[in-house]
């Protein structure tokens, strides 16, 4: 029979303590992010929580052919997070160009990066330019 040394014991339960806490939630000047994994889509993202209505959601960008299903998930999770109020977003960057067929190599593409309010209702578009 082998015994674990105290000290390779020690050791073993820090790095699994630091494991989990590469998990766990940070706290942003701004709010609370996470960074998570959704099982069903395939995807990695970051969810940064400012009040109970206004979240920040990071998609991360892994290939062209995956766009689809990462765009799926954000309307899809938006509409959860909002539980039944109206999702409101704002996109800043991540909108991929469609070529069917493309000429030169796509270039990387930056993450879908979204700013989702929950509202009780919609307000009517208004043309800022007008």
């Amino acid at each position: 029979m082998q015994f674990i040394r105290p000290s390779t014991y020690k050791l073993g339960s820090t790095i699994v303590a630091a494991l989990l806490c590469s998990a766990c939630q940070t706290t942003t000047a701004n709010g609370i992010s996470e960074k998570l994994y959704d099982f069903d889509h395939q995807v990695h993202y970051e969810q940064v929580t400012y009040t109970g209505h206004h979240y920040l959601l990071k998609v991360k960008s892994d290939s062209y052919q995956h766009f689809t299903r990462q765009s799926v998930f954000l309307l899809r999770h938006s509409k959860r997070l909002c539980q039944g109020l109206i999702p409101q977003m704002t996109i800043s960057s991540g909108i991929q160009e469609f070529d069917k067929l493309p000429l030169t190599p796509r270039p990387y593409q930056n993450d879908l990066i979204a700013e989702v309010r929950c509202v009780t209702e919609t307000k009517p578009y208004t043309n800022p330019l007008n």
